[in-house]
């Protein structure tokens, strides 16, 4: 299975992390959605991205 969403912390600030793909593999990057000092709002947020799945 392909990660498409991962949680960060960097310092102090928990990130969303999401994989966004220009056409091919090699110009895939990741793309920081959203940040906050709370864990548990940044898991919130990355459970809504988990559960969205592929669908843009």
């Amino acid at each position: 299975m392909t990660e498409l969403a991962r949680i960060e912390k960097h310092g102090s600030t928990w990130r969303v992390m999401v994989l966004r793909s220009l056409g091919t593999a090699a110009d895939a990057a990741w793309v920081s959605i959203g940040g906050c000092r709370s864990q548990a709002v940044a898991v919130r947020l990355w459970l809504a991205v988990v559960a969205l799945g592929g669908r843009e």
